[in-house]
């Protein structure tokens, strides 16, 4: 019963990990060029991205382990909306810490250029 509740499907998360570390191993993400102004370029993109995968495989996590393994069928709304509320409120903090970092640390190089 431990074994196919908790063990298989940790295992294959696992697997997933290993093989997207793998995989960003294998092809690293391209270095991004530096604009002028105080949203380089791509930003939004990149973190729209980084936003909506990382919703999507926490959606998943409580899909799999709340709902279908716990029975928890009210876990998988609460977290549609706490989760996006969450994601929404991150990204929104990390684009204008982004800015505001660019505009007062001036147009030095740093860990924002990537």
């Amino acid at each position: 019963m431990i074994v196919r509740r908790i063990v298989v499907p940790l295992v294959c998360a696992y697997a997933v990990f290993l093989a997207a570390a793998i995989a960003s191993l294998r092809r690293p993400a391209p270095r991004l060029r530096t604009g002028d102004g105080a949203i380089r370029p791509g930003l939004l993109r990149h973190v729209a991205t980084t936003v909506l995968g990382g919703y999507a495989a926490f959606l998943l996590v409580v899909l799999v382990f709340h709902v279908l393994i716990a029975g928890q069928r009210g876990a998988f709304r609460n977290a549609l909306w706490g989760g996006g509320f969450l994601a929404i409120v991150a990204a929104g903090a990390f684009v204008l810490l982004s800015i505001l970092a660019r505009v007062v640390g001036g147009r030095r190089g740093g860990m924002m250029d990537a």
